[in-house]
């Protein structure tokens, strides 16, 4: 195990990112957690100027996931809201469950709210991005409407 401290998200962010997902969906929402926190970045990008003007760190850390961040919260509501508050991006694992998620829904539309739409990414493990569209195809649709 490494004695390396990880590197932590730029003022005035806490997170990295905040993982938003049906609880369906944990399974996968635990894999992207995991890999996201443990994933080096390659040398070559570590120090240069990210896209959104912060200098890219050796790690992405800490990324949110209620489920390890929250589990002895008495309000839910507000600590999720903070979370998004305090989050540079939010990625959305987008699967026909997450379409049906009123909560996923709300936490999508809140974190856009702030302007910050252009943060939004998402991660579609099942269906079809824009099916709805074209429902002659049978596909399921992974999109929620938020997005």
């Amino acid at each position: 195990m490494s004695s390396e401290k990880p590197e932590r998200t730029p003022e005035p962010f806490k997170y990295w990112a905040f993982i938003c997902y049906s609880h369906s969906d944990e399974k996968w929402a635990t894999w992207l957690h995991r890999k996201l926190e443990t994933y080096r970045v390659p040398k070559r990008l570590v120090g240069k100027q990210g896209r959104n003007g912060i200098e890219i760190p050796k790690r992405a850390f800490p990324i949110f996931r209620d489920r390890e961040e929250l589990p002895g919260s008495s309000n839910l509501t507000e600590s999720i809201e903070r979370a998004l508050r305090d989050s540079l991006y939010l990625i959305v694992i987008c699967s026909p469950r997450a379409v049906q998620s009123k909560w996923v829904d709300q936490e999508i539309r809140m974190f856009k709210a702030w302007d910050r739409e252009d943060r939004v990414l998402c991660l579609v493990i099942e269906g079809e991005p824009n099916a709805m569209l074209h429902p002659e195809l049978g596909q399921p649709e992974c999109l929620p409407e938020s997005v």
